[in-house]
This record gives structure tokens, sequence and C-alpha cells, in this order.
């Protein structure tokens, strides 16, 4: 009987929450059609406008945004120029895989951090929006948990490459 590995399962639980996240990025972007039109439809036959659609399309970008980052590193959907590796055997191809996922994860780790400070320092300024008043720093939690999301996925995407470069 095969068992599964510690690291599968991970990486297996790791890319569901990453489809959930995208699936939650499209039902806010339903959101985001539903009250567009319903604000166009509204100023076109009452000759006023929905307070505050723009403010909750800037506000929902950034979940829209952020939570589909990881599900489209999930199936290698970010642009990728390997015009050059493709001549290389497949071994230093994930030399190269190695490299570019580990300092990706970096970077996003980073951001991460920075992103998670920036929340708190936003929480404890006060900052809300000019129009409804809502606080800003929910949604920089937000972009938080989807760059920590994408650099989960990008260190998996990294041990995988590990892998690939000592066990031919």
């Amino acid at each position: 009987m095969e068992t599964k590995s510690p690291k599968k399962g991970i990486v297996s639980w790791i890319n569901l929450v990453a489809r959930y996240a995208d699936r939650l990025s499209w039902a806010i972007l339903f959101f985001l059609m539903v009250i567009t039109a319903a604000d166009v439809f509204v100023r076109k036959v009452f000759n006023t406008s929905i307070l505050g659609t723009v403010e909750l399309t800037e506000l929902s970008m950034v979940a829209i945004i952020f939570f589909s980052l990881a599900e489209c590193q999930v199936h290698d959907g970010h642009i990728k120029v390997d015009l050059v590796l493709k001549s290389f055997s497949k071994r230093t191809q994930a030399v190269f895989d190695v490299i570019t996922q580990t300092i990706c994860f970096l970077l996003f780790s980073l951001m991460t951090w920075a992103l998670y400070l920036h929340a708190v320092g936003m929480r404890e300024g006060g900052e809300i929006t000019l129009d409804l008043g809502l606080p800003k720093y929910p949604l920089v939690y937000v972009a938080c948990i989807g760059s920590a999301l994408l650099a989960a996925v990008l260190f998996c995407k990294a041990m995988t490459a590990v892998h690939e470069v000592f066990v031919p």
C-alpha cells in the first residue's frame, strides 16, 4: 500500500486554499459587475448614482487581484520567458526554476511582511475611505493573505524543482 508523503499533502492543501481564494475573487468580481450595472441603470433612469460604487470598485480590485495570484501560479499562468531555456536539459531547466522560484518566494515573503506592517500602521492611524467611511486596513490584510498564499505556492514550486534536480 502506497502512503501519501506529508509534503504532497501540504502542496495539495495549499493548492486547495489557492483554488478557494480564486473562487472568492470570482464572487467578488460578480458582485462588482452587479453593483456597476445597478449604478449605470440608476444613473440612466433616475439621474443619480449609488453612493460609494467607485469606492467599492477600487477596494474590490485588491481582493480580486491578490486572491487570484496564487491560483495562477499553481497553473504556471504567469509570464515566463523560456526561449533560451528550452534548449537546455530538463535538469538545467530545473536548476533555473529553483533559482527563480526561490527568489520570487523570498520577494513575496518580504512583501507579505511589509503589507502586514502597513496594515497595522493603517489600523492604528484609523484610515478610512472618503464616501462610505470604511476602514482601509482590512484590504491591506487581504493583500497580505494573498501575497502569503502566493509565497507558499512559490515555495512548493521551488521544492518541486529541487526534487527534479536531484531525482532524475
